[in-house]
């Protein structure tokens, strides 16, 4: 799909690069950020734990850390209800471990995403009361479920919720909304209206690691909770959750992927060896492409739980074995994952081709992948897009969205063909009975304002600069914009007018394209999609292109050359 180019014409105040010894281009990319003055480039650029807040600003932080605290003392026995993905997964161990090493009476439920579904649900509280469970306390979920909250209570236990998604709310007759709090003892979640002011954008997993903050300090141990490996696992939650890497995030993800590399987790440890991540300086990308899809893959096609023991495993030979059985789950996984993508591409090319919203119902797919299909679906035709699958005696699915489609605004507006639904604005999951399903892909496009614009995809341009203006000096100052991901992008540089000499398919798999420029500085620019296509538009231009980019170093033989690495041509 051919994208359009804009260039982010904002100013910098190019006086800032010689104060912090930068390149000028650090600056503007910094500025395209919104990052502008002084104060705020020097804490972007310095990214300080010191600058992360401890939490205790959120609505019941002290009194759910209070609650916590004297169920410990008292003994009283807890129930952590944790969510079967990543950001459930490492929300539940930091609340599971946190309490236990503060002499916690303490287990762990981890819903099956099939059998049981996504939250808390009346099955879970009932087993709950029938273990003698006294407390439950929820990370990554809870705050959609007031009515599951309210039957805890009546049996007696009293409830700690920590959550980041979306509060529920009904929208009245004068269109204001009216929030729907769970009647819980404690609830915790940024999203909260009365929690105005604040940075709203973090994952579930650093809400439990604020929230154990907050609670070790109680008790007079912040120096043990310095020392723990949570910040890790906040750091992996933050980028899988794909949440956005500024403030507090950019500072947890900057310093986790540190700690990471040395993390003292057994099972992190094992599972960064599988996958060939042992001792190696780490990035978001290997936490949001490689270890985060094994995790994953545990909760879409086995047991999240198992991703749990894997965490808490004391043996190494034993966390080797649950780390290669949860990358071989991950491959499985990427296969049932392209044979849905090439079903679900045939009924848009088909069926779909005029609708706003896709809505695709894939009967044979495994409804642990339909988001991951949905998302590959939303970035082939961008356009908002639902997967459905059979479970049980309903539709179940998972939903991917464009920036100016709210999923979750959406599907208030559907509520009454659906059977349940939550998310955020870009995700959301849903289930419905199979005799709605074509009222439901009706409705919703009927509802939808988006127009034609708003389906070509747009690429923000930050730097225009001709590859011979590049330095080694610059690239390597580039690192210090990491870690990249959701709200701190990696920058796109752009030039036009390239002059080519040739162009050749390389690599083991022929899966690399490699131009031959013409040029002293930067002889060699390289592209690791969409090969055949880009080859054919430089033919058609003889040689003379526009080009979005990303400057790096290779090195081979000890020999270091500067070379671009396509995104975009034209």
């Amino acid at each position: 799909m051919q994208k359009k180019w804009f260039y982010k014409n904002v100013a910098a105040n190019k006086d800032l690069a010689a104060e912090f010894g930068v390149h000028p281009a650090i600056i503007k990319i910094m500025a395209d950020r919104g990052i502008k003055n002084r104060d705020d480039v020097k804490k972007y650029l310095e990214s300080s734990m010191d600058d992360v807040s401890t939490g205790e600003e959120l609505t019941d932080m002290n009194k759910g850390v209070e609650i916590m605290h004297n169920c410990i003392i008292a003994n009283k026995r807890i129930r952590v209800m944790a969510d079967y993905d990543v950001d459930g997964a490492t929300s539940g161990y930091i609340l599971h471990q946190g309490l236990k090493n503060l002499g916690g009476d303490c287990d762990i439920f981890i819903p099956h995403r099939i059998e049981d579904g996504y939250g808390l649900h009346e099955n879970a509280i009932t087993k709950a009361a029938d273990d003698g469970i006294e407390v439950i306390i929820t990370c990554d979920n809870g705050i959609a479920a007031a009515h599951e909250i309210e039957m805890a209570k009546k049996l007696g236990m009293t409830v700690v919720v920590t959550d980041h998604h979306e509060v529920p709310f009904e929208t009245l007759k004068d269109g204001t909304k009216k929030y729907i709090i769970p009647e819980a003892d404690a609830v915790i979640d940024p999203k909260r209206p009365e929690d105005e002011g604040i940075f709203k954008e973090i994952c579930g997993a650093v809400v439990a690691w604020k929230f154990m903050g907050c609670l070790y300090r109680s008790f007079g141990k912040e120096e043990e909770f310095n020392n723990s490996d949570f910040l890790e696992f906040a750091s992996l939650g933050t980028v899988c959750d794909v949440m956005e890497l500024l403030y507090d995030n950019r500072s947890i993800v900057k310093a986790g992927l540190k700690r990471m590399k040395n993390t003292s987790n057994i099972g992190m440890q094992a599972l960064l060896e599988v996958l060939d991540l042992k001792d190696k300086d780490l990035c978001s990308y290997d936490y949001g492409f490689k270890i985060g899809p094994c995790i994953n893959a545990e909760g879409r096609l086995d047991n999240a739980l198992n991703a749990f023991k894997l965490f808490i495993e004391t043996d190494y030979d034993e966390a080797l074995k649950k780390a290669t059985t949860m990358r071989e789950l991950n491959i499985t996984r990427q296969e049932l994952t392209r044979k849905g993508m090439e079903e679900a591409f045939k009924i848009v090319d088909e069926t779909m081709r005029n609708d706003k919203v896709l809505v695709i119902y894939l009967p044979d797919c495994h409804e642990s992948i339909a988001g991951i299909i949905a998302g590959k679906v939303r970035e082939r035709y961008n356009k908002p897009t639902f997967v459905l699958t059979n479970s049980k005696n309903f539709l179940k699915g998972s939903g991917r969205s464009i920036e100016k489609f709210s999923m979750y605004e959406e599907l208030v507006k559907c509520k009454d063909l659906l059977l349940d639904f939550g998310g955020h604005p870009l995700a959301a999951g849903l289930s419905l009975k199979p005799e709605n399903l074509s009222s439901f892909r009706e409705l919703i496009n009927k509802n939808c304002t988006l127009n034609d614009a708003d389906f070509v995809p747009k690429v923000l341009i930050d730097v225009i600069l001709p590859v011979e203006f590049l330095t080694q000096g610059l690239i390597k100052q580039l690192e210090i914009l990491e870690p990249f991901g959701k709200g701190n992008e990696k920058p796109v540089f752009a030039q036009r007018n390239v002059k080519g000499l040739r162009t050749e398919i390389i690599g083991k798999n022929k899966n690399v394209l490699k131009i031959t420029l013409d040029n002293r500085n930067c002889k060699t620019a390289i592209c690791f999609h969409d090969i055949e296509e880009k080859e054919s538009v430089l033919k058609s231009k003889i040689f003379d292109f526009n080009m979005l980019y990303y400057p790096s170093i290779n090195e081979w033989n000890g020999y270091k050359t500067i070379q671009a690495i396509i995104s975009d041509i034209c």
